[in-house]
């Protein structure tokens, strides 16, 4: 339980590495799509050629726009993003393994630490509080890996 709460809580699950290629294969069906608008700034005159053929008149602005849309036909075969996927997954993976790693060290240094004090108390009151800090330090570890939960799933069992 602590280690699935470490995963996620380092947001590092397996399944995220499946969504992120399942998008890049949606992505081929989603066109790119480009749309511009341009105004000529100058403004057109021109002789009126009507009733007062002497006059220079204003006419109307410019207005140009357009709209593309194109699809990269390679990705339906090969997305682009699944090199960048791949690396991004062994990162992942890697991080993933770091975290299970110090989350099951901690979580374990911690049990050993709680069995020796119900065990075996030690004659000296310096040792006893340093074992105990050490248990609240190893504690804080955790909740800092699962953010919170640790602690909170504690004080749940405590409760039942």
């Amino acid at each position: 339980e602590v280690q699935q709460a470490a995963i996620d809580y380092g947001e590092v699950q397996p399944e995220k590495i499946q969504r992120w290629r399942q998008q890049a294969r949606w992505r081929a069906f989603i066109p790119s799509l480009s749309i511009g608008a341009d105004t000529n700034l100058t403004d057109f005159r021109h002789w009126d050629s009507g009733a007062s053929p002497d006059m220079l008149m204003r006419g109307e602005r410019d207005l140009d726009w357009s709209a593309n849309m194109s699809w990269e036909l390679a990705d339906f075969v090969w997305s682009t993003d699944q090199t960048s996927i791949d690396v991004r997954s062994k990162l992942m993976v890697q991080l993933r393994d770091d975290i299970l790693d110090q989350t099951t060290r901690t979580y374990f240094e911690r049990r050993r630490l709680q069995v020796e004090l119900m065990t075996t108390r030690p004659a000296d009151p310096k040792t006893q509080i340093e074992k105990e800090l050490r248990v609240q330090e190893l504690t804080a570890l955790l909740d800092g890996l699962t953010g919170g939960w640790f602690s909170d799933e504690l004080e749940r069992r405590q409760a039942l």
